[in-house]
């Protein structure tokens, strides 16, 4: 009999190890399918990549896989990049970056620091990019990783491209198409074969920065015909864009218009607005090249109104002012050929913070020339009336706008910043009184950073149609209500909570009122802001979650719900509270 029993436990044991072992499989093949789908999905598929990007980093979160939240927050920044929510997107991989940090992944982190410093290349923020890039190969030496240092340094070179060193971007980005090909550090073919057509791209747009167009055209053949092994749109759309600057450089626009539709086409097929700005600008100068000026000024006003919504501080920016300023003078309005001149202007001194030394010696030169454009044109006008122009008045009032948005901005930051240190403060002296209360109910009033109160119902009569001991048995009800936590469940709403706590929802209603002297809706959302910002404050982890996940965690169905109690409560925004928190513990 004892053996049996004997017998009985050790299968029982056996047993529960068997389906642990099975739930653990089927979460990691859960999570393994979602990376399956994620990849086999266009990048055109923006919406369906982030919604199983939420999903694979939930499940990683709670099984406390930071390579799986660190995998999604990449795929999130990638998808965000693409539809041009550039800001979104970098801060993505700098939860991945605090991540890696935190659960010591030197490997993770050099990927994640060169990622951000391709985001902001894409971009055109060359000094942010630069100095991820060297920071990625400080902390790819660190950990001895050779075939790392050679992609980063391969990125620098593209950054040299882009700021006017060619030549010397051209010899390093052949040095490194030759060590791919002969050393390919166990990368799979089809990264490979994407390196080759990167490769292939950029070295196309060095030979048309040197005039070297049949170069050009070769190394641009070269790119294109790994489109057909492999689909890899955002360089096929710079394959595709640079064909076209070949013909149009060799006056051919005809052909030029060609590649161009084409990479233009892509670009909306795969819902990647990264090139359009750029591929617009150049469709727009063929056709000014061709003097199809009234084509040339629509497609250059579809080119402004991305670039100005995406990307306010880009070459292409200031080079779509410049365009539309030719095209107008060439139309015979130049009024308006004057304001965009000016307004090039403007951006190429805006650019002049963010340019490394050779290229400000590019755009200063380029500067000098269109002042002297500007002249001309207003010797042309001055003949024809001698008044002031409204794009002098505007340019007036464009840049004392912006003398009281930088004003007023500087002024909020430290407005939040003082905020930020008051809520800190009051945080504290609340946590440390906490202890002087035995009854628990009042101690959590007491204890509560926030604690909403309603004139019109503390001043009313406190005299209630409801016995001592219903009133009681409602508080103790509330009480249990909040040590559960079940305020934090998106279905607690009065109906339930009365339904909870044996009671209806009058009776309820009247005792919140009276005893907390607010209302059932104030009264749940004191309670979810308050849990939110000390969680936030002592729960690091929780702080990488994104405003959505947050927003769900305590109860709400949307995170523009969340953050429009907590900043009515706190005066803060939720993502500034968690940056300020993060930036002082680093501190």
């Amino acid at each position: 009999m004892k053996l049996l029993r004997l017998f009985i436990f050790f299968a029982i044991l056996y047993a529960n190890s068997l389906i642990a072992q099975i739930d653990n499989m089927i979460v990691a093949k859960n999570v393994e399918d979602i990376r399956l789908q994620i990849e086999a999905l266009d990048d055109s598929r923006v919406e369906e990549i982030i919604s199983l990007s939420n999903i694979l980093y939930k499940i990683a979160f709670d099984n406390e896989d930071p390579k799986g939240m660190i995998d999604a927050l990449t795929y999130l920044s990638i998808a965000n990049l693409n539809s041009g929510n550039n800001n979104l997107a970098i801060e993505y991989l700098e939860n991945a970056s605090d991540i890696a940090l935190r659960e010591k992944l030197p490997d993770e982190n050099v990927l994640i620091t060169n990622l951000i410093g391709n985001h902001y290349f894409d971009i055109e923020e060359y000094d942010e990019s630069s100095d991820a890039y060297s920071e990625a190969i400080s902390l790819a030496e660190a950990i001895n990783q050779p075939q790392y240092i050679s992609v980063i340094k391969t990125n620098l070179a593209f950054i040299k491209l882009r700021t006017g060193d060619y030549r010397t971007a051209l010899q390093e980005l052949k040095a490194s198409e030759k060590e791919l090909q002969n050393n390919p550090y166990n990368r799979s073919e089809r990264r490979v074969h994407t390196g080759m057509m990167l490769f292939n791209a950029r070295i196309s747009e060095a030979y048309i920065k040197l005039n070297l167009l049949d170069s050009a055209l070769y190394a641009n053949d070269k790119g294109l015909a790994f489109t057909k092994k492999i689909k890899v749109d955002n360089v096929h759309i710079d394959l595709l864009m640079h064909r076209g600057i070949i013909y149009k450089n060799k006056k051919d626009y005809a052909n030029a218009l060609i590649y161009l539709k084409q990479a233009k086409d892509l670009c909306y097929k795969a819902n990647d607005i990264v090139f359009l700005g750029k591929i617009l600008n150049l469709i727009g100068e063929c056709k000014l090249n061709q003097k199809k000026y009234q084509e040339s000024i629509e497609v250059l006003s579809e080119s402004l109104a991305i670039l100005t919504n995406k990307y306010g501080n880009s070459d292409e920016l200031s080079r779509c002012y410049k365009l539309l300023g030719q095209a107008f003078k060439n139309n015979g309005d130049l009024e308006k050929s004057n304001f965009y001149y000016e307004k090039h202007i403007l951006s190429l001194s805006k650019l002049n913070n963010k340019k490394s030394v050779a290229s400000r010696k590019v755009q200063d030169i380029t500067m000098s020339d269109y002042q002297n454009e500007i002249k001309a044109l207003e010797n042309q006008k001055q003949q024809q009336k001698s008044k002031l122009t409204y794009s002098q008045i505007g340019l007036l009032v464009v840049a004392f706008g912006l003398i009281l948005v930088v004003f007023f901005f500087q002024k909020a930051k430290k407005k939040n910043k003082n905020k930020f240190e008051d809520l800190l403060a009051r945080i504290d002296e609340k946590e440390n009184s906490i202890s002087d209360f035995s009854n628990t109910i009042d101690k959590k009033t007491h204890g509560a950073i926030i604690d909403t109160k309603d004139a019109s119902l503390v001043s009313q009569s406190t005299e209630l149609d409801i016995s001592n001991e219903l009133y009681n048995q409602i508080l103790q009800g509330l009480q249990k209500i909040e040590s559960q936590e079940y305020y934090l469940k998106t279905e607690c709403n009065l109906y339930n909570v009365a339904k909870k706590i044996h009671t209806n929802t009058s009776y309820l209603s009247k005792v919140i009122n009276s005893h907390f002297g607010k209302n059932f809706n104030t009264y749940i959302n004191d309670l979810r802001i308050n849990y939110a910002i000390l969680r936030l404050k002592n729960d690091s982890k929780f702080q990488s979650y994104s405003i959505k996940s947050i927003a769900e965690e305590v109860g709400y169905k949307s995170a523009d719900s969340f953050t429009k109690y907590f900043k009515i409560h706190t005066g803060l925004l939720p993502s500034f509270y968690i940056k300020q928190l993060k930036s002082k513990s680093l501190s």
